[in-house]
Order: structure tokens, then sequence, then C-alpha cells
């Protein structure tokens, strides 16, 4: 599950704004920082790959065991993702950016460092990536603003 704090940190350097879906609420950390959200959750009888209505965002922080099949339907239904992922995953195959440039593009990356930024028991480096539909400029990657791991120099290598 995602940490309330990184959850905010995330909906707050995004912004996202008009009709809003968190996919996967799971505790509600995605949910909780971004009021009137929608959301599924498959635990509790709603399920994402149900949803067909079009939104603005989706924010969140999706399965991995399912990542391919996740990221084709969140491509379906939104204009603008938010997700917070194991960096590896996105660019483990080509069918993954064959994918994501049949959507758009990536608009920026944002690093956390490893897993364990975010008290998972993971060593890949984890970050939220922001994809737009149509979207064909070049990718931002950086570190959180205002956050212990923004400065290179002090990030602690896990």
């Amino acid at each position: 599950m995602t940490p309330d704090k990184v959850a905010r940190q995330i909906v707050n350097h995004f912004k996202p704004s008009g009709r809003i879906l968190d996919p996967c609420r799971g505790n509600g950390a995605f949910w909780n920082a971004m009021p009137g959200a929608e959301w599924c959750e498959i635990a509790e009888g709603r399920d994402f790959f149900a949803w067909r209505d079009p939104v603005d965002w989706i924010v969140s922080n999706p399965p991995y065991s399912i990542f391919y099949e996740w990221m084709r339907h969140s491509f379906d239904v939104a204009d603008e993702i938010v997700y917070l992922i194991p960096l590896h995953k996105l660019f483990a195959g080509a069918k993954y950016l064959d994918l994501v440039l049949g959507f758009g593009g990536i608009v920026e990356i944002i690093s956390l460092g490893s897993g364990r930024a975010c008290g998972w028991q993971i060593g890949f480096s984890i970050g939220a990536v922001h994809f737009r539909r149509g979207y064909k400029g070049e990718t931002r990657i950086g570190y959180p603003p205002n956050d212990r791991i923004s400065d290179p120099a002090k990030r602690r290598v896990d």
C-alpha cells in the first residue's frame, strides 16, 4: 500500500483536475488526497476492468501482477494518468513502450528512489510516471521538490 505522505506528494505535484479516478483505492492514500475523486477497488466489488466512463485523470498505485492489461485499460478511459510504479516495469520490453507510444507519451517521471522510500521491501527504483494521451514532447525526469531525496548528492543509496 502507498503511504499517505507519498500519495499526497504525488497529487500535489501533478495537480489532477476535472473528473478523477483512483482505480485501485486500496487503503485510500491517493483517494483521500483527491477530494471528490471516483474510485474502484476489487475487494469492495468495484472492478476497474468494468469501468467504462471516460475520466480526465487517473492517479494511483496499480497492481503490478497485471500491469500490461491494467495500463491498456487505463489508456482506454483516461487522458492523463499518473501511476506510482517500479520503473523497470515500464521499460521491461518493447510491448510496454509500444503501448505507451500508441497512447501518447510520458510527460514526466518523478523518481522516489528505491521501493524502501515507500516502506516497501523492494530495492527497485520507483517513480510517479505521468502519461498523456497524444503527447509527443520530451520527458522530464527528476526528483520530488522539497524532499529528502530531491538532492541527488544527499540521496541515500539502498
